[in-house]
């Protein structure tokens, strides 16, 4: 068992490195994506909508990690771009989301790519883990997702990493 400092410590040491490797990964994307045509706050909610086939704007908030404000401007855009469709839920100050078969085409794309010949660092960087490692890599994210963000959140990934590995 770790001391309360080393402990603190840790917990810092595990932000810094997941910090570094969010910045690091989402540079990748964001050039990955730039023959898209579409910013990466857009291109990620395209990739939410892509597993769910109607999501509310609270839960595509509470997917993406981002503050209402933000994910609600990134809807609007992607509606007036024709890449997804907003309707009113069972009451008006509900939305409910839909993704167009041209927004669905844009990630389509994107995973046919990076299947076939990803140029991501991430993907050539697993490539040298062993998958012993990278499992208990993935369990112990998976630990630390749902006690911080909750099993909502931890589901989703796990749903929409089977639908790509399953459906796609």
């Amino acid at each position: 068992m770790y001391s309360p400092k080393e402990q603190l410590i840790k917990s810092y040491e595990i932000y810094a490195y997941t910090r570094g490797l969010n910045s690091t990964i989402e540079n990748d994307l964001i050039r990955s994506i730039k023959k898209q045509e579409v910013t990466f706050p857009a291109f990620r909610t395209l990739w939410i909508l892509y597993f769910e086939k109607n999501m509310t704007m609270t839960n595509l908030n509470f997917i993406a990690q981002t503050n209402i404000s933000n994910a609600f401007r990134q809807v609007v855009k992607l509606k007036e771009q024709g890449l997804i469709q907003i309707e009113n839920g069972k009451d008006t100050r509900t939305k409910i989301l839909t993704l167009t078969q041209s927004g669905k085409k844009i990630i389509d794309e994107f995973i046919d790519q990076h299947v076939a010949n990803s140029d991501l660092k991430i993907v050539k960087v697993l490539e040298k883990i062993s998958p012993q490692d990278l499992q208990k890599f993935m369990k112990v994210a998976s630990i630390l997702s749902t006690e911080l963000i909750g099993q909502d959140y931890t589901k989703w990934v796990t749903k929409s990493t089977k639908f790509i590995l399953e459906e796609k």
